[in-house]
């Protein structure tokens, strides 16, 4: 048995993998808001490659803050609430902890999703007002990460970026709003660290 907790911490050693305080893989749920969405997240991280670099995986769902009204040259409109679910792959460095409590990061990451419309349909019964489509967000962000444990911190996050659909193209839920949700990005939220 110690020769098996001798190589595996060796291979840690080997491949750069941190294992100290914020350096193990870890669990992530927070909330926040995204261009005109609010939204909330929970993932994993995987550990750190050489104490700096990471890779994140999330689930998030984001939900307009108000309804979606837009009208066009002709007097026509469209009103909505529209929403997005998706999988997001975040991916950048973050610097050594500053008195094993603090640290700076920054990441960038891709959202493929799918936007729907929940609530008209639960309130008027008009099923997904977007029709068959794919949602996606390229964004950055920098952050900091206070930890209160050594396995416990909170993050507060920042930057912004992207949003857009492929869709039906003579569908005006999707013209009108492929881009909502584009703009700055403001979250915070809890990590555990296993």
């Amino acid at each position: 048995m110690k020769r098996h907790i001798a190589a595996a911490l060796a291979l840690t050693t080997a491949l750069g993998l941190a294992l100290t305080a914020g350096g193990g893989p870890g669990l992530r749920a927070g909330a926040g808001i995204q261009g005109a969405f609010s939204m909330f997240e929970a993932g994993f991280e995987l550990p750190k490659i050489n104490r700096s670099f990471g890779i994140g995986f999330r689930a998030r769902y984001l939900s307009a803050l108000t309804y979606a009204t837009y009208i066009d040259s002709a007097g026509e409109y469209v009103s909505f609430h529209p929403c997005v679910v998706g999988g997001a792959v975040s991916f950048g460095g973050c610097s050594p902890l500053i008195a094993e409590r603090l640290r700076a990061y920054g990441s960038f990451e891709v959202l493929l999703g799918h936007s729907f419309t929940p609530w008209d349909d639960a309130v008027i019964g008009v099923g997904n007002l977007f029709g068959p489509n794919l949602t996606w967000i390229a964004s950055g962000q920098l952050g900091l990460e206070v930890f209160t444990g050594p396995r416990t911190a909170f993050y507060v996050e920042s930057g912004g970026g992207l949003k857009s659909i492929r869709g039906e193209e003579d569908n005006p839920h999707v013209n009108t709003t492929a881009w909502l949700g584009s703009g700055v990005t403001l979250r915070i939220g809890v990590n555990l660290y296993l």
